[in-house]
């Protein structure tokens, strides 16, 4: 039986599943970029790269995601969870499962085939995050942008 983590409570958060630690992600001014809403949470790589989470047989993989899912404390419950790695995919998987609803947004330059994303979109190469903002704020997550903003 799949048990569903129906306590998370809070505001509408944005995860974004950090492939490395922030100051050596490539993307590091986007990821501050996002960071700046109050509504956008980082979550840190785990101990053991998600690479080599990546080389374990599928089951094992999941597995291992399920239980890094179930220990995340967050501040909110998400409603998005961005990746950008595919070998990221079975920790968003798992955090999907435990919080029925959030979306997977692949936000990395090369997106997972075959995974079900509400949002595909190079984060390196768009010109601007708007895209990114009217998603987000279509799901109730705190932007920070002041209306105006929101029109451009």
């Amino acid at each position: 039986m799949l048990r569903r983590d129906s306590h998370a409570t809070g505001p509408p958060l944005l995860l974004l599943l950090l492939p490395r630690a922030l100051e050596d992600f490539e993307l590091r001014d986007r990821a501050q970029e996002l960071l700046a809403a109050p509504g956008v949470v980082a979550v840190e790589p785990p101990h053991v790269s998600y690479r080599l989470l990546g080389n374990l047989p599928p089951a094992i993989a999941y597995g291992v995601a399920r239980r890094q899912a179930k220990r995340m404390k967050l501040p909110g419950a998400p409603a998005a969870i961005a990746v950008f790695d595919v070998h990221q995919v079975p920790l968003a998987v798992a955090l999907g499962q435990r919080h029925p609803g959030a979306e997977i947004w692949q936000l990395g330059r090369d997106p997972a085939e075959g995974l079900d994303s509400a949002l595909v979109l190079d984060l390196g190469a768009a010109s601007d995050l708007r895209g990114v903002w009217s998603r987000a704020e279509a799901l109730g997550i705190e932007s920070g942008r002041l209306g105006s903003e929101r029109d451009l």
